[in-house]
């Protein structure tokens, strides 16, 4: 048994592959890269649906994988993993100017929304006239629908109109405000949900003069950011904004590679959107999920007791991960971007959590050769044996993802 046991964790600890190209991971001598393709070679754990892996710097593509019958043109959804690059997308409008700043108050451009900031309490009176573009963009708005991080999109009576892809954009939005109170004050109160990044693009569609969501999709993502295979709700006229992505690995690398070097919005507003903006849930004393909370994306602290750590700070990774699987990251540190490109379809969601793991175990490999460390130990590749720094997954981790691979329902 524990030889076992053994096994299933050096098949889960070592992992990664090479080449510039997408969908493109072929043995070339000497290619560093060569052993982790071995190691997501072996990750039998990808269900029938394979999946993809892209590690990039300033450079571009440094290697591409893709297991069949999973490619990275592969159309797919990705949940929350909308998340970051949408946010991003309304902080363009901040950068060309047509939104005047990230601290702008909602009440600067919608009309219908309240321009009182006299309240000092939300719980005691209406706090929404204090809501500026930088709350939104944050989720700290102070609008909850009662979800949990790592949850899904908005749910319940309150957000129906969402459900109605083919409805009025405006409308909604408009719904939306009226049917939630604020549960805390703007700037001092997290909500993972979609009612931000919706209200978000009413400020929008009134800052541009009346422009629709998605000609704004167009204008501020899709072109700046070179898309070409990538929708928000198949050009739906009611996208929820921050689950409405539907596109492809070799894309979305695009966003990350844009967002690493500050080649689309300036270096300043990337700045301004990795802060941390939930410093108040740092020392939680329930543990983080993810991290805390900048523009769209996690200030990555994964599965972390004591909240926001040290090391999380040092390490400075930032992460979008999706409820399908997906899960991109830019490593400040180290000055790489790198995706696991998973899309567990319904009939295989309870194994979406998976693919997390896959980037946990993957990370420190990619690490190792990035940097361009000796990969090598008495003439043998170091990933194929047990080695304490390349090691990130513990036995409660093992137990996890083999059980959800044999028994799926055990990890709903």
């Amino acid at each position: 048994m524990f030889s076992f046991c053994i096994l299933l964790v050096t098949q889960l600890i070592f992992i990664t592959a090479a080449t510039s190209q997408i969908d493109s991971a072929d043995v070339v001598a000497n290619n560093p890269w060569n052993d982790v393709k071995t190691q997501l070679d072996a990750w039998v754990l990808s269900g029938t649906d394979g999946f993809g892996f892209v590690v990039g710097n300033a450079s571009g593509v440094q290697f591409s994988y893709a297991k069949a019958p999973f490619s990275l043109h592969q159309v797919i959804e990705t949940a929350s993993t909308s998340k970051w690059p949408m946010a991003m997308m309304f902080t363009g409008l901040v950068h060309d100017g047509t939104i005047a700043s990230l601290d702008s108050f909602a009440s600067d451009y919608v009309p219908w929304w309240s321009a009182d900031r006299t309240c000092q309490n939300a719980t005691l009176c209406d706090a929404k006239g204090n809501i500026t573009v930088r709350n939104l963009l944050s989720f700290t708005s102070g609008f909850d629908t009662g979800e949990q991080p790592g949850g899904g999109g908005a749910s319940g009576n309150g957000t129906k109109c969402l459900d109605n892809s083919k409805g009025d954009y405006i409308k909604c939005t408009q719904q939306l405000y009226n049917n939630f109170n604020l549960t805390g004050n703007p700037g001092n109160t997290f909500a993972y949900n979609s009612l931000h990044l919706q209200l978000m693009g009413a400020i929008a569609h009134y800052a541009t003069k009346g422009m629709d969501i998605q000609d704004i999709f167009q204008k501020y993502y899709i072109k700046p950011y070179g898309m070409t295979s990538t929708t928000c709700g198949n050009g739906d006229s009611n996208p929820e904004m921050a689950v409405c992505l539907q596109t492809t690995g070799a894309d979305y690398q695009k966003f990350l590679h844009a967002q690493l070097t500050a080649s689309v919005l300036s270096q300043e507003l990337i700045n301004e959107s990795e802060r941390n903006y939930t410093p108040f849930d740092e020392n939680d004393t329930v543990f983080l999920i993810y991290g805390v909370y900048g523009f769209g994306h996690w200030l990555e602290c994964y599965d972390s007791v004591p909240g926001y750590t040290a090391q999380c700070k040092t390490d400075n990774v930032h992460c979008d991960p999706g409820a399908f699987g997906f899960y991109p990251l830019i490593d400040r540190k180290n000055g790489y971007y790198m995706q696991v490109v998973a899309y567990e379809t319904k009939k295989n969601y309870p194994r979406s959590g998976i693919p997390e793991y896959l980037r946990f175990a993957s990370k420190p490999l990619v690490d190792a050769v990035m940097s361009g460390q000796d990969l090598t130990h008495d003439g043998e590749s170091i990933f194929a044996h047990h080695t304490p720094s390349l090691n990130s997954l513990s036995i409660a981790d093992v137990n996890y993802i083999v059980g959800c691979a044999l028994n799926p329902m055990t990890c709903l």
